[in-house]
C-alpha cells in the first residue's frame, strides 16, 4: 500500500521522510501533482570525475537536473 502525504506532513517530519525516502519512494501530492521523493543514483556517468567532489560540480550538477 501505498502512502501519499500532504505537504503540512512533509514540513512537519522533513527528516524522517527523507530518512525513508533512503529506502523507499516517498509520495506526495501538493496542487494536483503528484511528486516522488526517491534517492539518487549516485554513479557518476563513465569518465567522469567521483560524483559531488566539490561545491562546484554539485552545482553542476544541479544545473543539468
Amino acid at each position: 500500500m501505498i502512502t501519499i502525504l500532504k505537504p503540512s506532513q512533509l514540513k512537519a517530519e522533513t527528516g524522517k521522510i527523507l530518512d525513508a525516502a533512503k529506502t523507499a519512494p516517498q509520495y506526495v501530492v501538493r496542487d494536483d501533482v503528484l511528486l516522488v521523493i526517491t534517492k539518487a543514483d549516485s554513479v557518476p556517468p563513465s569518465g567522469e570525475e567521483a560524483v559531488l567532489s566539490s561545491p562546484q560540480r554539485r552545482a553542476e550538477l544541479w544545473d543539468e537536473l
